[in-house]
């Protein structure tokens, strides 16, 4: 069915201009505005997540895992990971802490949400809080600094719960002592390792192939595939026929100056003395005298610097006040017309803000400054000519969109206009076809569509696309005849993991009944091999990090030297020997005492805390949408 046409290549959004948070002093405001959604994902007690709220945190989380695994992560570690279920569990967990800050009136002072941002290394310059970084970096993310400035506000609330909840935990020298022995007790270990792939005369029948496929037939199953035809409609192709007026290259200069120049600053420092919120007329004029006489101290000659660090109640007080840089638009009002009126070296009035009443001292001034139309003339026709062939591409792809419904109507209006149109090989949802910039978009559109039906215009990397699946896979079981090679090599693997696991299973045996290790593995013909010393935080060596060797490793002890059972890590089999053990010496329980005490007491904190979120969620009524509780 046809949607309505998107009139332009572009999104757009619109600008609240707000105040921007400086440091304590320039808060526009704690409160936000949230507009509700009717969907949600979830209710914690009858309180909505919603849509917003979850792909934000869902976002967030996809960013940490780029950065850590960059090309490593996949779909299949992705799915692993399920980035969905983090995401939810999350939130619920945050609106849960919430709902408890908000029942035991837990609020976050304005002044330490404000040094809690200035703090934040992301938004400093040479270890200053600055505020056009602050605010570049907000608009990047699409948020407004009252968004901002709440959601760090309900982050400072949960950590205060986390840390009234965990933070009388008891730590004895006792539990100190066994705790860190247990951490810094080293050992050595002897193994024997089997490997299948060292089984190499595995030869299998034609009847345990068909009898392995017929008990493994799901694993053969395959992914539904589409194949697709599309037509792609690149701006790239259409720069040529823009024609870009000099009035309009004038036009576009004129309403955008702030392209193409830098805006009035002033380089400042300021003292902060604060006013409680609840203070009334007489303590404010008790503090505006003493902003008063600072203020003639300072115009008297005394260091501007040294009087911030000494009266200055703010966070740049240790700065001696220095604010740095700021545009006007930075601050709110009242500083800014006061900042902004001053001369350099001249020093205001008291100022009065919902923080209390500042001196501020203006260091530097420098005027708004913009480049000729000459020289950005061809940086904006370029700009121009992209938007317009943008919206050339679009137009394009939307008129031949409105005359195809289904069937060969693509083809046979492409061929009308000369277009050319391709067809993929069949893909998955997963991976999407080849040669798209974003083939998991196009594999999402090609799969949402019955067979034959045309999308609407789909914006795809930068391109736009008309898409049309004109073939679909369903999953099914191939004949043996057609995967025989295939589930021949799985049948010969895993017979070889058998076997390996057998013999590691028979080795075992006589290593624990013969009268030492190294015996058992000589009468067996086994090879064994000797690790350096390792700890449990540390990967086995030779071995690498894997818990299940490690644990059995730490489990023995010279009464019971060789392991239990077989362990199995990742298609290897190990027999296990504790040659060596190292404990802790009480001289160096001594010296670490106090950092071991402190490990010890955030561990039990956070299973404290854990156990008392799982008790809180227990108890509270939680609801989880269909559609997100997969």
């Amino acid at each position: 069915m046809l949607s309505s046409m998107r009139k332009s290549a572009g999104s757009w959004m619109i600008k609240i201009l707000l105040g921007l948070i400086v440091l304590a002093f320039v808060f526009t405001g704690a409160g936000s505005f949230y507009s509700q959604r009717e969907s949600s994902v979830a209710e914690v007690n009858g309180e909505a997540i919603t849509i917003d709220e979850y792909q934000r945190t869902y976002n967030n989380i996809m960013q940490n895992l780029e950065q850590r695994f960059g090309n490593q992560l996949n779909q299949d570690l992705l799915d692993m990971l399920d980035i969905q279920g983090q995401a939810i569990n999350q939130l619920i967990e945050k609106h849960l802490l919430l709902q408890v800050a908000e029942k035991n009136n837990l609020q976050v002072p304005d002044a330490a949400l404000a040094s809690a941002i200035a703090e934040i290394p992301a938004f400093q310059n040479n270890g200053r809080f600055d505020a056009r970084r602050y605010r570049q970096l907000l608009e990047q993310n699409r948020l407004s600094p009252e968004d901002f400035e709440n959601l760090h506000k309900q982050t400072l609330q949960t950590v205060m719960i986390r840390e009234l909840v965990s933070g009388a935990v008891p730590v004895t020298e006792a539990e100190t002592r066994a705790w860190y022995n247990w951490q810094n007790t080293e050992i050595k270990i002897d193994y024997a390792e089997f490997i299948g792939s060292n089984f190499s005369n595995i030869e299998v029948s034609e009847e345990e192939i068909r009898q392995y496929f017929a008990a493994n037939k799901e694993k053969y199953r395959t992914r539904p595939l589409v194949q697709a035809r599309f037509l792609r409609f690149d701006p790239a192709d259409f720069i040529d026929e823009v024609e870009i007026p000099k009035s309009e290259i004038r036009d576009y200069y004129q309403a955008h100056q702030e392209e193409f120049g830098t805006p009035e600053t002033v380089t400042a420092r300021h003292i902060l003395l604060q006013v409680p919120e609840d203070a009334g007329k007489d303590q404010d004029a008790e503090i505006r005298d003493r902003a008063l006489e600072i203020m003639e101290q300072a115009r008297s000659g005394e260091d501007f610097a040294i009087l911030a660090q000494k009266h200055s109640d703010g966070p740049t007080a240790k700065d001696g006040g220095y604010l740095g840089s700021f545009k006007r638009d930075d601050m709110v009002e009242a500083f800014a017309e006061a900042a902004f009126s001053l001369k350099p070296g001249d020093i205001s009035k008291p100022v009065r803000t919902r923080f209390g009443w500042h001196v501020i001292k203006v260091e530097q001034r420098q005027e708004a400054e913009v480049e000729p139309l000459e020289k950005v003339h061809k940086k904006i026709r370029t700009r121009l000519a992209e938007q317009q062939a943008r919206t050339i591409a679009y137009d394009k792809a939307w008129s031949l969109y409105e005359i195809s419904f289904e069937g060969d109507d693509l083809i046979d209006n492409a061929r009308d206009l000369n277009l050319d149109i391709e067809t993929t090989d069949f893909f998955t949802r997963e991976k999407g076809p080849a040669r798209i910039d974003a083939p998991e978009k196009f594999a999402e559109t090609a799969f949402g569509l019955p067979l034959m039906e045309i999308s609407e215009v789909k914006e795809i990397g930068d391109a736009y696309f008309l898409i049309q699946p004109i073939e679909r896979k369903e999953p099914e079981v191939p004949d043996l005849a057609d995967i025989k090679d295939r589930v021949e090599n799985d049948l010969v693997r895993q017979k070889q993991r058998d076997a390996a696991e057998s013999a590691a299973e028979k080795f075992l045996e006589q290593a624990r009944s013969a009268d030492s290790f190294d015996v058992a593995a000589r009468e067996a013909g086994v090879e064994i091999q000797t690790t350096d010393f390792f700890k449990r935080s540390q990967p086995v060596p030779d071995i690498g990090s894997s818990r299940p060797v490690s644990a059995a490793a730490f489990s023995l002890s010279p009464e019971n030297p060789v392991s239990e059972s077989v362990i199995k890590e990742s298609g290897r089999f190990y027999v296990l020997h504790l040659s060596e053990q190292k404990v802790p010496e009480e001289k160096d329980f001594e010296s670490q005492q106090k950092t071991a005490a402190a490990q010890l007491k955030e561990q039990k904190r956070r299973q404290a805390l854990n156990k008392w979120i799982a008790a809180l969620r227990q108890n509270s009524d939680i609801e989880v949408s269909d559609r997100f509780s997969d």
